[in-house]
């Protein structure tokens, strides 16, 4: 009886469009078109200020300062022609907020005094920073930069300092970097969080538009006297619906998976297979699915707690105002898992979802303890449990199904 009231639900179910594209377009197409789209973006206008050409004045500088040498060798600086000498701090800032110049570099009138006592050269960069990028900065700061490692270079050989002590001198100690952590634990590190952060609130998105059409939505259409009436049981009927749910939230989850892979290949050209082939070769697939077996008792939970609020709304839009702070809540938890430095504990182990997230980090990495892994689990799936008993205490309330 079980199973011909999950096949009927679930008939229902698929039949509305609105369930589609929660279940299937939503993390198939439109999430990954909206995260590609963004980082195509980004990236873009990234790409695009740092190959701009900056239009920049020199002030205080004599003829034979190197900086000028440098800004003309250097493609993507070009000179301001008006009038720059003597202005002021005011008259500079006027020229940059008018957008005809990108940048003023103000050079002190006794630079040259400075530079042949041995003594430091304050230089003002004056620019416009209130997109917080830094481009300007950065460009200019790595040309100043290898100004210095030259001054320093013929100041020290000029004191007498052969060329090849002069590294020795400037930078007595070269630290080299040796990570001794495996390529699998660095990339499921930097992939664990992530993971969980985009496919444990897919699972939430996924069930809770089917439990809001299955419990709230038959409320509104009336329907759910005519189930309350024939002879299944109350809970094969709470079962049936919540099995749909489970169904509809972890098919998002396996969507989300998917469309990875898909738009990763077309926005890669084909590159993504390679790359696809190297993650999983590095993490291995066991841990892909032994991390998708964690949100086994997670998906149990969403479904069980969303069927219960569908179930006490008296409408569809009250169901939906219900639920519109779970979509915010899920992410509490999962910030914990992204925090560096965090690693599950027996302490962490015991907060719900955080668990789940940081033992996917876990597996992801290699580093999994399976005992820990038996607990989260174990814990998660009597927590879904419990709220599964719930529900089916909540569906045996008239008052609450004749709000």
């Amino acid at each position: 009886m079980l199973s011909a009231v999950y096949k009927k639900e679930l008939l229902e179910l698929v039949r509305d469009k609105k369930t589609l594209v929660f279940m299937i377009l939503l993390p198939l197409l439109i999430f990954p078109a909206l995260f590609g789209s963004l980082a195509i973006f980004s990236v873009k206008t990234i790409q695009k200020e740092q190959a701009r050409v900056l239009s920049y004045a020199v002030v205080g500088a004599s003829d034979d300062n190197p900086i000028l040498d440098l800004l003309k060798q250097e493609a993507g600086f070009k000179l301001y022609l008006g009038q720059t000498e003597g202005l002021s701090s005011t008259e500079i800032r006027e020229l940059i907020r008018q957008n005809k110049v990108d940048f003023v570099l103000k050079i002190p009138t006794n630079h040259s005094t400075l530079m042949d006592g041995n003594l430091q050269s304050d230089w003002q960069l004056h620019f416009y920073n209130a997109d917080g990028i830094n481009s300007v900065f950065n460009r200019v700061k790595n040309m100043t930069n290898q100004l210095n490692q030259n001054l320093t270079e013929s100041k020290l050989i000029h004191l007498g300092l052969a060329s090849d002590q002069v590294p020795g001198v400037i930078k007595p100690i070269k630290l080299l970097k040796q990570d001794v952590a495996e390529k699998k634990e660095s990339l499921g590190s930097q992939l664990g969080g992530l993971v969980s952060y985009i496919l444990l609130p897919l699972c939430l998105m996924g069930a809770i538009y089917p439990a809001i059409d299955l419990a709230a939505g038959e409320k509104e259409r009336g329907t759910l006297e005519t189930l309350l009436i024939t002879p299944v049981p109350r809970t094969t009927l709470v079962l049936g619906k919540f099995l749909t749910i489970f169904t509809a939230s972890f098919t998002s989850a396996l969507m989300a998976i998917l469309s990875l892979a898909i738009w990763g290949f077309i926005f890669a050209q084909g590159l993504a297979v390679e790359i696809v082939i190297k993650v999983i070769g590095t993490l291995g697939v066991l841990d892909l699915l032994l991390a998708l077996f964690m949100l086994v008792p997670v998906v149990m939970f969403f479904a069980a707690l969303v069927l219960s609020i569908s179930i006490y709304a008296k409408n569809f839009k009250e169901a939906q105002n219900f639920m519109a702070p779970l979509s915010l809540m899920i992410f509490i938890p999962l910030i914990i898992a992204l925090l560096p430095g965090i690693k599950l504990n027996w302490h962490l182990a015991l907060i719900p979802i955080s668990n789940v997230a940081l033992a996917i980090k876990e597996i992801l990495k290699g580093q999994a303890d399976p005992w820990m892994l038996s607990v989260i689990w174990g814990s998660q799936l009597g927590l879904a449990l419990l709220m599964l008993t719930a529900c089916i205490y909540w569906f045996s309330k008239e008052k609450v199904l004749f709000r």
